[in-house]
């Protein structure tokens, strides 16, 4: 039979002081990591989606600068929900994108 290993795993509550702001600080920054690591994907996946209307409205093509607007709106109003970004700018930019839009279907 194998030898058991004993592991003692000390809970945070069992630390001193010290030792539980070391905890702490570093459960913080990984937390802080991870969290903007997903800020920078959703960020990034915003800005592709303008390029691509951008590119969409200059070639002139109604029904796929729509749908790309729907998915555009979308992803800001998901990125205001969760506080990457404001509410205020997400609902500027879906306005200036629409009126670019628009432009496009009167043109």
């Amino acid at each position: 039979m194998a030898n058991k290993v004993n592991i003692k795993i000390k809970k945070v509550a069992d630390l001193k002081p010290e030792e539980k702001l070391a905890w702490r600080r570093d459960y913080l920054s990984r937390k802080t990591a991870r969290k903007s690591e997903h800020n920078v994907r959703v960020k990034e996946n915003i800005s592709n989606l303008n390029r691509t209307l951008r590119q969409v409205t200059a070639t002139g093509d109604q029904a796929k600068a729509t749908e790309t607007l729907q998915k555009l709106q979308s992803a800001l109003d998901k990125a205001a929900k969760v506080g990457i970004m404001h509410k205020r700018t997400a609902s500027r930019r879906k306005s200036r994108l629409s009126k670019s839009v628009a432009a496009l279907k009167t043109a």
